[in-house]
């Protein structure tokens, strides 16, 4: 069924390799300013967001344009469905993959359907991963409040 299928499977390690380091040296750096405290914490949040956003972002890029590059360049076989042999229909169709929802106005074939697996499941991690560090930033943020909160409450 899919040809150079170990073609494929290294295509398919590299990617989660790549957007998994992006995503590791993101989310330290954005953990270093969290832990400084120079900003006050809405900002900090915002910048939080913004950060791990920006890095899901940049995961999705990277497999659409492997998706893109593969099809234009290499003759894997294009997108099928309500899809624009375009740069962005293989933006559109990556984001579709990597948040798992598949909305199935477009499908993959051949090679790309094995990747595009690999794309849920390294998608569901980093979002799984994007989700545990916002919970601990926020946890942080709110113990700094605590005192504030339970000092206000004692004086009344």
């Amino acid at each position: 069924m899919y040809q150079n299928m170990p073609v494929t499977i290294f295509i398919s390690i590299a990617l989660v390799l790549v957007t998994t380091a992006i995503f590791y040296e993101i989310l330290g750096i954005v953990l270093r300013i969290v832990a400084r405290h120079d900003l006050r914490n809405r900002p900090l949040m915002f910048f939080l967001v913004v950060a791990i956003f920006s890095a899901h972002t940049i995961a999705i890029w990277i497999y659409g344009t492997v998706y893109w590059v593969m099809v234009h360049s290499f003759g894997v076989e294009p997108l099928s469905g309500i899809a624009h042999d375009n740069f962005f229909g293989y933006i559109y169709f990556s984001a579709a993959t990597y948040s798992s929802l598949g909305i199935g106005d477009v499908f993959p074939h051949g090679a790309m359907q094995f990747i595009t697996g690999v794309q849920v499941l390294n998608g569901l991690i980093l979002i799984g991963w994007s989700v545990m560090v916002t919970y601990f930033a926020v946890q942080k943020l709110w113990d700094i409040h605590l005192p504030t909160i339970n000092s206000k409450e004692t004086t009344k």
